[in-house]
């Protein structure tokens, strides 16, 4: 054998094994930057007329009318699939009718998945042509990112916005709870669009504040894939009168996030007269009643009452309401506040008791519901002082039905003072209807 062919033979096999790994590691560097390049490119933020020419297509002009076909809400909607789109449940309150519409385009919209807590309501729009949205993570939901607002403004033509995610709010348990923009939007853009530079969907644009200014908080996207599961609880408990073209639910069901109207009986000593509660404000945060003279929280939770209309219930109802989130048989706490109304100043000093759960008929229909027993003092005087007012024993019970998210029953008996400074109090509250 040729002794130097043989050592070059066997130098070059063993430079292979060098080589090879060379090769390997110069492809993989070269993916690596090409991965790279790629990631960088695809984010690249778009220009403001990119943005809007790419999004606009998804965004529609929603219109709710009424039984009459009266216009009762304009503003706006987002389609996010084939044959479905998402908006603000505030548009959709007093709606019979709903339609999407663009240019000389109009479909048919029907409710399919409210989920009303959040503020948002999935549409089921027949034959709507559209593809599936991409929606911005929450891991890159950054403050100071840019925002583009797309919407119908009052109901007219689409419209682009400049702004900016001046905060990201969360529960303390870090659950996401809105999104909060570095200034208030345009009125009249309910339901419409935020878009972020690659023109990926951040969130849409919820109900105004109660004072009827637009609200600088908005629902994040994330959420919309938890509509439908959400949805389908919230509709296994909706009242007989749903709203946007709804196929009504099954008798007896119910739901505390539709209830529009509540009408009580409130019986006096031996007169009787009607409560009525309209709502006419909601938030994902909060519900407004009577213009503002009750407002409560979705949960049902009493933020305030400014105007009573329902004598005791009203008068001298607890910081927070009647009913507080610990519900266990045979709880108890005690609460001691004042509240002063129209020149009279009422101290009060309770304990509270849970006592049963049973079944209660609330107009011909059959609700469970939880009876909380309250005993204690009350001292009520003229004026602002309370010095030597007269006092008396306090005595109520207020039946709480979970499914309605309220007090459907409420009794309050006290007696107190002698003569000019004497108070008598025996009432009954009940609710005969909601709708």
């Amino acid at each position: 054998m040729n002794t130097t062919t043989s050592n070059s033979r066997t130098a070059r096999n063993a430079r292979r094994p060098v080589l090879l790994a060379a090769l390997a590691t110069a492809a993989l560097l070269s993916l690596t930057e090409a991965s790279a390049q790629a990631q960088r490119g695809a984010a690249t933020p778009l220009s403001p007329q990119a943005v809007f020419e790419q999004v606009s297509p998804s965004v529609w002009v929603l219109q709710a009318t009424d039984a009459q076909g009266r216009v009762t809400a304009t503003g706006s909607a987002v389609a996010t699939g084939p044959g479905t789109a998402i908006t603000s449940c505030g548009l959709l309150a007093k709606a019979a009718a709903v339609a999407l519409r663009r240019e000389n385009v109009s479909y048919g919209a029907t409710l399919e998945f409210p989920d009303l807590p959040r503020g948002l309501c999935q549409l089921r729009v027949a034959n709507l042509p559209a593809s599936a949205m991409a929606v911005v993570p929450v891991r890159e939901l950054a403050v100071g990112m840019a925002l583009y607002t797309v919407g119908a403004p009052r109901g007219k033509e689409l419209t682009l916005g400049l702004g900016m995610l001046g905060g990201v709010r969360r529960a303390d348990d870090g659950t996401l709870q809105a999104l909060q923009l570095a200034a208030a939007p345009e009125a009249g853009l309910e339901g419409a669009a935020l878009f972020d530079a690659q023109g990926r969907l951040a969130g849409l644009l919820g109900a105004r504040t109660l004072n009827g200014s637009p609200s600088n908080l908005a629902m994040p996207a994330t959420w919309i894939a938890e509509v439908p599961a959400r949805g389908r609880v919230a509709l296994a408990g909706l009242p007989v009168q749903a709203p946007a073209g709804t196929a009504p639910a099954a008798a007896g069901t119910t739901g505390p996030a539709e209830l529009r109207v509540l009408e009580y009986t409130l019986r006096e000593d031996r007169t009787t007269r009607k409560v009525v509660y309209r709502l006419d404000e909601s938030t994902p945060e909060r519900r407004s009643f009577n213009n503002g003279g009750w407002i409560e929280k979705p949960d049902g939770e009493v933020i305030s009452v400014s105007a009573p209309i329902a004598g005791e219930f009203d008068v001298v109802m607890p910081p927070g309401g009647w009913i507080r989130g610990d519900l266990a048989d045979g709880s108890t706490w005690s609460t001691a506040y004042r509240v002063d109304r129209g020149g009279t100043s009422i101290k009060m000093d309770l304990r509270a008791t849970v006592v049963e759960r049973s079944t209660m008929t609330v107009a011909g229909r059959e609700l469970k519901v939880v009876q909380v027993d309250y005993r204690g003092h009350t001292q009520r005087g003229a004026g602002a002082t309370l010095n030597n007012a007269p006092s008396g024993v306090f005595r109520a019970s207020a039946w709480w039905s979970p499914e309605l998210a309220r007090v459907v029953r409420f009794e309050a008996r006290t007696q107190g003072g002698n003569g000019g400074n004497a108070f008598r109090v025996d009432e009954t509250l009940e609710l005969v209807d909601w709708r």
